[in-house]
């Protein structure tokens, strides 16, 4: 997924030199799998898309949130490219990725405030 749809590694690599220096690229607070435990982080939703460079990242961080013991729920949508589910009335494929979005939000903000989700 490096080359070919939209978000590609060069554009990363051009994300990263405007974002952090070398050293705080190791900072888990740029890149939180760096940390020396993700124990006691809240629960966590993490979207995932099929054609995206940043989708095994986003894989290893859910695998590591869970072995931390923080609840995970994952998302992922495939076929789609980084930026494609926000396509709203563009691509509709994206609208079951969203609704699934919502109701884990719902679900996650219900449970923090103690309220079932309808």
């Amino acid at each position: 997924n490096a080359d070919g749809y939209v978000l590609t590694a060069s554009l990363m690599e051009w994300f990263w030199a405007n974002y952090a220096t070398e050293e705080q690229r190791h900072d888990p607070k740029a890149s939180p799998l760096r940390a020396e435990s993700l124990s006691g982080l809240p629960p966590a939703i993490v979207v995932t898309s099929e054609f995206d460079p940043l989708r095994d990242e986003g894989r290893a961080y859910a695998d590591a949130l869970e072995a931390a013991g923080v609840p995970v729920v994952r998302i992922e949508a495939d076929g789609h490219l980084h930026t494609s589910i926000h396509a709203v009335d563009v691509l509709p494929s994206g609208a079951p990725i969203r609704a699934a979005l919502a109701e884990a939000l719902r679900r996650a903000v219900g449970s923090a405030v103690g309220v079932a989700p309808a």
